[in-house]
């Protein structure tokens, strides 16, 4: 078991397929809505995305394998390219009139880029970066994510990008080709973890909110162990309270700038600023989502 995570640490706001609370979930609009709101508001945010490969063997930022949930078209992302998954409308189904970036899916390259550009004009952006499993080529992915971090010299153990996963064989796999690179081991079942004890390497566990919820004393057992807790997926502002209250340090969420009010108010040690007043009844739904 390591302890690195036993260390205090600021709260952390993961924006969960970018602003997908308010934007069509991984398309452009999304994740450049939530860059811009940790710009306006100088707050440290992290980006986070899955990925798996469409057909011409490019890696797209996507949950789920097939297209039906979240577009106009059906069948699985894989057997398209991305020239021709730009015809598909990846917004309507979120929002009527969707902007041109909002019905636009988002490939990995072009979501590094969009951090690239933030980080150098100082902008406190990172990512959260999912390997989806299971998926058509398997390990395949987290090859592709270590060429393409490598490419840009993320590497490092100051990269920006952290990347999560719910399987074990993938968490290997990623410290194999990305050692230098944090690890996050998703769970939706608190037992993978019960002990405390994570897999070699990895002392930040992601638990399902509604897990917590059913057992909230397994977060101190965690964190007694020497690991951080980063819970999925924190939409309101009594589930951010009752998240501090365990001691969790990441909140993925769907609505950011709830989570970034929220803390402030709560006094939590993030970049302070004049809360935006939103009222409750005008937000979309704050369901809990799928990680």
């Amino acid at each position: 078991m390591t302890t690195n995570g036993s260390a205090a640490s600021d709260p952390e706001i993961i924006a969960h397929r970018g602003f997908s609370g308010r934007y069509p979930e991984s398309t452009h609009g999304s994740y450049q809505a939530a860059i811009a709101y940790a710009e306006e508001h100088d707050l440290e945010l992290g980006l986070e995305c899955d990925v798996h490969f469409s057909a011409d063997d490019q890696l797209i930022c996507l949950h789920d394998l097939d297209l039906d949930r979240t577009s106009d078209v059906t069948g699985p992302a894989f057997a398209r390219t991305v020239d021709e998954l730009r015809q598909v409308d990846f917004g309507s189904w979120f929002m009527p009139d969707p902007r041109p970036q909002d019905r636009m899916i988002t490939t990995l390259v072009e979501l590094l880029d969009m951090i690239a550009a933030a980080r150098n004009r100082g902008v406190r952006i990172t990512l959260n970066l999912e390997t989806k499993h299971p998926n058509p080529r398997g390990l395949e992915v987290e090859d592709r994510v270590a060429e393409l971090l490598t490419e840009r010299g993320w590497a490092g153990a100051d990269s920006p990008i952290r990347v999560i996963t719910f399987f074990p064989d993938a968490l290997v796999k990623l410290r194999e080709v990305l050692p230098q690179l944090r690890r996050t081991f998703l769970i939706s079942d608190l037992s993978r973890a019960g002990d405390g004890v994570l897999p070699d390497g990895v002392w930040i566990v992601g638990p399902d909110l509604e897990r917590v919820r059913e057992d909230p004393d397994w977060v101190g057992r965690m964190i007694a162990a020497g690991n951080q807790v980063h819970v999925w997926t924190v939409n309101t502002p009594a589930d951010v309270r009752f998240c501090l209250d365990l001691g969790v340090t990441g909140f993925t969420t769907d609505f950011p700038d709830v989570v970034a009010e929220t803390l402030s108010r709560e006094g939590s040690d993030i970049p302070q600023y004049a809360p935006r007043v939103v009222s409750e009844d005008s937000r979309p739904g704050t369901t809990h989502r799928r990680y």
